[in-house]
């Protein structure tokens, strides 16, 4: 064991412990959800989704202070992949954490189990979590649930492969700390750290390595299947907030930046992966209820050749909001590209890449508190070589329904 693995696990097992042999507060109980329904048309065929998260949350607060507690997430959604990719979402390897526990084939799964203590020393969470670097992500705004350009849970047209947000370590077992915010005393503005630590991820084996083609090749064409997996897996992140007075009203600058790393660890003789390496970066500018931003991630989605930039993705959006209560709208438009070129014969030149503009636009209106409806317009384009399919585009109409509780 490392010793930054120790000294991690060990500020975890201290956190939780503190204030034990105080008296707490009854246990209290908290449960909040998300449920969305998609219906849409697609290149003139129907089609529909639906998606859904639940968290049921537990705890107490000591005489010291210090919070405790566990939470519990499930959640429902057909296209989540068994674990997560290293870079976009058909031209890169699912060699990433996984997205909960559940049998492969099902839609239904435990998305996060986890404990926390929080206090002055900040939170410490153990458990099946996402990290840091997806909880203090920064993308362009939305006023959609699932429907979106960037980090979506619906795409009917089956061609998104825009993808920003760092979240390579999906719901692997991890330590994350988070120092309490403004620590620096929020003379520059709001701040907010993290950094999350991943033992292990889960082995990538049934070919949970590969594309979504399910092939890799060799630089001399030979087709091969491997074992491979990562481990020490360290994300970091940040979230800056500071306001800015602009006549009478605020500017709100909201920054959030990231890097994932994790050792790869070849269960065969030769090898194309190489170790993980990530960064993200996103800026969200909010006036009033205008709220312009985007975001970018550049990963070498763990791959053992020359280029550090297998995956190249950003996307960019603005919105408009009268408000989040009853009879208020919402209008939207974003714009979404990724380059990413996975492994071929010719490293220059590879037969595995995909090219991918995706544009919305949309509007949501409020029908009481916590349900909204919306209708959005999307178009993807799709450039890929003619032996995974060739150029593809789609548009579709879709209509989206939302519940918050």
């Amino acid at each position: 064991m490392t010793g930054f693995r120790k000294s991690l696990l060990g500020v975890s097992a201290a956190a939780l412990t503190a204030g034990a042999a105080y008296a707490a507060d009854p246990v209290e109980f908290e449960i909040e959800g998300e449920a969305s329904v998609v219906a849409g048309v697609v290149d003139g065929d129907a089609k529909a989704d639906a998606n859904a998260e639940i968290s049921v949350k537990g705890s107490t607060v000591l005489d010291n202070g210090v919070e405790i507690g566990a939470v519990v997430q499930g959640r429902l959604d057909a296209d989540e992949p068994a674990q997560k990719y290293a870079g976009g979402r058909f031209s890169s390897l699912l060699i990433g954490g996984p997205r909960g526990v559940a049998p492969l084939d099902s839609d239904a799964y435990v998305q996060g189990a986890y404990a926390y203590a929080r206090g002055n020393f900040g939170q410490v969470i153990v458990g099946r979590d996402q990290g840091v670097a997806r909880t203090l992500a920064v993308t362009s705004p939305t006023i959609f649930s699932s429907v979106n350009v960037n980090d979506w849970h619906t795409d009917l047209s089956g061609l998104n492969d825009v993808h920003t947000v760092n979240d390579f370590t999906g719901y692997s077992t991890k330590v994350t700390y988070m120092p309490p915010a403004n620590l620096l005393g929020g003379v520059l503005g709001g701040l907010q750290l993290g950094i999350s630590y991943s033992p292990t991820l889960r082995n990538c084996g049934d070919r949970f390595c590969a594309p979504e083609g399910g092939f890799l090749l060799m630089p001399d064409g030979t087709m091969l299947t491997e074992t491979s997996q990562w481990e020490d897996a360290v994300e970091a992140a940040l979230y800056y907030q500071k306001p800015i007075r602009v006549g009478g009203d605020r500017l709100l600058v909201g920054i959030g930046a990231s890097y994932v790393t994790a050792d790869e660890d070849t269960l065969s003789e030769v090898s194309i992966f190489d170790d993980y390496e990530a960064y993200s970066l996103g800026l969200n500018l909010a006036y009033r209820g205008i709220t312009l931003g985007g975001s970018v991630k550049n990963t070498n989605s763990g791959l053992s050749t020359d280029k550090d930039d297998n995956y190249l993705a950003f996307d960019a959006g603005i919105t408009f909001r009268t408000g989040e209560e009853s009879g208020d709208w919402g209008f939207m438009l974003g714009y979404g590209q990724s380059e990413a070129n996975a492994i071929g014969p010719n490293p220059l030149d590879p037969t595995l890449f995909q090219d991918t503009q995706t544009a919305q636009a949309g509007v949501t209106y409020v029908i009481g508190r916590g349900i909204t409806i919306g209708a959005a317009a999307q178009y993807v384009e799709s450039t890929k070589p003619i032996a995974a399919g060739g150029p593809e585009e789609a548009t579709t109409v879709v209509i989206e329904s939302t519940i918050k509780f």
